[in-house]
């Protein structure tokens, strides 16, 4: 893992809700939680590990790259 991974929660994303989570770090997003991130500082590299089964579901579906 490497680089920093900023992560907020929320529906919308708001730079003030970032939080920083350095190489290492445990984040824990209990299943349906609104979120957003950004690599604000350059490229991170991270483990994503979750409990199945998961989905990805956008707020707004026009944000949905999959549908452009």
């Amino acid at each position: 893992m490497s680089g920093v991974f900023y992560i907020g929660r929320g529906e919308e994303f708001d730079e003030a809700k970032l939080e920083a989570h350095p190489p290492g770090a445990v984040v824990v997003l209990p299943g349906g939680t609104p979120h957003f991130h950004w690599a604000k500082s350059g490229e991170y590299i991270t483990q994503v590990t979750a409990i199945g089964p998961i989905t990805l579901e956008y707020v707004d579906p026009r944000d949905d790259p999959r549908h452009n």
